[in-house]
């Protein structure tokens, strides 16, 4: 039996354009727990997941009512609006096909340091677009906005995963045969000021802070789940090139190359290069349906030693 986190990416319970509603997201979690239903059964498995469109629904709400919460608030309902989805699809899909174990959604949160340089240079973009008559209103909360080609978009740090929190709960439910789902979001993002822990608005990379979870965790594997099948070289051009096995120090290259893309492939690469980089055995890469085939070496990308 092996150790494995698994990070969903949006596409586990959104494609672009769809309705965002509990029954689509509903319907694409219930598939993603029948594809992933013989590694979590057969391995000992931790579930993490993004939050963009959710936690962006969040703060819109908020907006509106004229109830200003957190931004780290909202990351903390987001993992319990989306854990209840994932729980729901997975109980139902326990009872289909008679597996074993229980799972449970454990609101985490993720330690980063305040000196952070994201947080004097806010990038990550949440949220609606506003247009230019809407800006001195939005301004009015204190956010800082930026210019994007539909409009403006708040932005906010990204600073980097430190430490889990929750990490040894996250121990015990696993050596216990349950199945946690963890980091959503990338978790909430806390700071400690002498001694004291503190939320902080920010929004973490899910697969970073999934990677340090990995690596507190001892686990074997550590998988990326995405909407394309591979990491690809040279990507949308003529000698555009699909990468299988690759080596860490290889795919360490590429990225200082400025192959991958920097809101999309770029942090899923760092991630699983620090995963390895820490004494993991390989990272995948790949899509939700390739997953199996994925761990048995058939299929998508795997970054080994």
């Amino acid at each position: 039996m092996s150790r494995i986190v698994i990070a969903l990416g949006g596409n586990a319970l959104l494609q672009n354009g769809e309705k965002r509603d509990y029954e689509t997201q509903y319907d694409h979690a219930y598939r993603t727990f029948e594809n992933l239903k013989s590694v979590t059964e057969n391995n000992e498995t931790v579930i993490t997941h993004g939050n963009g469109p959710q936690v962006g629904d969040i703060q819109q709400s908020h907006d509106i009512s004229g109830i200003q919460a957190h931004l780290h608030q909202s990351v903390a309902m987001s993992q319990g609006y989306i854990g209840e989805i994932l729980a729901n699809a997975y109980n139902n899909i326990k009872a289909r096909y008679g597996l074993r174990k229980n799972i449970f959604t454990i609101i985490t949160r993720t330690v980063v340091d305040e000196d952070d340089p994201a947080f004097s240079n806010p990038e990550k973009p949440i949220g609606r677009y506003y247009s230019d008559g809407e800006l001195g209103e939005a301004r009015k909360n204190g956010w800082a906005m930026k210019k994007f080609k539909d409009g403006w978009r708040r932005v906010v740090p990204s600073p980097d995963p430190k430490e889990i929190v929750e990490e040894p709960v996250i121990e015990y439910l696993l050596h216990n045969g349950n199945l946690p789902i963890a980091v959503g979001g990338g978790g909430i993002p806390v700071v400690y000021r002498n001694g004291v822990m503190y939320g902080i608005d920010a929004v973490i990379d899910k697969d970073l802070a999934s990677s340090v979870l990995a690596t507190a965790i001892g686990a074997d594997f550590f998988m990326i789940l995405t909407d394309v099948d591979h990491v690809f070289v040279n990507y949308g051009k003529p000698d555009q090139r699909s990468l299988h096995e690759v080596r860490v120090d290889e795919i360490e290259q590429y990225l200082k190359d400025g192959q991958f893309g920097e809101g999309s492939m770029k942090p899923k690469v760092m991630a699983a290069i620090r995963f390895i980089k820490n004494g993991g055995k390989k990272a995948f890469i790949t899509s939700i349906e390739n997953s199996v085939n994925a761990l048995s070496g058939g299929s998508g990308t795997v970054i080994v030693r």
